[in-house]
């Protein structure tokens, strides 16, 4: 893995707008984004201007959209509207998607409850999943589970239970070690969750925060974002493994701190100018501790 060629970042991490999005990936020569809101609307609610814009920019610059963060399947299990009404947001991204000549829709494993690994359970989400793959059928579209705190899948563990029935090629992890911070009970990440889910990563965010110690809100551990490199996840270590498995993926920053605090709540439904407000300055700290880490892999 080097800097930059394996770098890519969520858009709104930096800005809601193109013209700094674009300037962005100028500055550090990299090769594409993940898109998630943009131009003050969720990825939901992106109009087709501003898949057009997208579009139109990525071809002018000879950049790639390497992701499309859908919100879907964050519902409740048992809602069966709101799942008729996520199929439909997944229908509305393959579009998107194909528009974009993007291979990766992100998706959810829906919110989180008791006994999360309860065996009925997963095998739900495993058959809502397979749903998900019949509408993407001949697309070239690929399904990424990111895992959560919030949601059925939020550890290595969760993670590997769910994809296990599901096609290896059509469906994989969008590992993220930093949310495991934010599980109640669950370790801090290590090497060996990469291991556990193997060549079922298809993508990893980047993200780093600190656990404090005993403070729960709500049920929740809360832990507080850090920059890349400083944190409770062993980034040095995460790299160190992900070179030694092969792994030919890509790392996608999701900043998810700035340099002026903001509300934390905004950090797990991101979306819009209030998100992003402080994002670019952030994103280049990050950036540059990412790019220093990865220096001493050599």
């Amino acid at each position: 893995m080097k800097f930059p060629e394996s770098i890519t970042f969520i858009t709104d991490e930096v800005s809601q707008e193109l013209p700094v999005i674009t300037e962005f990936i100028r500055e550090f020569r990299l090769s594409g984004i993940e898109l998630r809101s943009f131009g003050g609307r969720a990825f939901k609610d992106l109009t087709p201007a501003d898949v057009a814009a997208i579009g139109a920019a990525s071809r002018d610059e000879g950049w790639r959209v390497y992701g499309c963060s859908t919100p879907v399947f964050k519902c409740e299990l048992d809602d069966a509207t709101a799942i008729a009404a996520h199929r439909e947001i997944f229908k509305r991204s393959l579009d998107v998607a194909r528009e974009l000549k993007c291979d990766l829709l992100r998706v959810f494993t829906f919110f989180r409850s008791v006994n999360p690994s309860d065996p009925a359970k997963q095998r739900r989400v495993v058959e809502q999943l397979w749903g998900l793959l019949e509408l993407a059928e001949g697309s070239g579209v690929r399904l990424g589970l990111e895992n959560e705190h919030s949601c059925l899948a939020a550890t290595a563990e969760e993670t590997s239970a769910i994809l296990g029935p599901l096609p290896a090629d059509r469906v994989g992890a969008i590992w993220d070690p930093c949310n495991v911070l934010y599980v109640p009970g669950a370790d801090a990440p290590t090497p060996a969750d990469l291991a556990r889910l193997g060549s079922r990563i298809f993508h990893l965010h980047v993200k780093d925060a600190v656990r404090r110690s005993g403070a729960v809100r709500s049920g929740e551990l809360i832990a507080v974002g850090t920059p890349v490199g400083v944190g409770d996840v062993d980034w040095r270590a995460h790299f160190r493994a992900l070179q030694a498995m092969g792994y030919r993926g890509l790392l996608s920053l999701e900043t998810h701190w700035r340099l002026e605090k903001i509300d934390e709540s905004l950090l797990h439904l991101p979306a819009g100018h209030a998100f992003s407000h402080g994002g670019e300055p952030a994103s280049r700290t990050c950036l540059h501790n990412l790019k220093a880490l990865l220096e001493t892999l050599g």
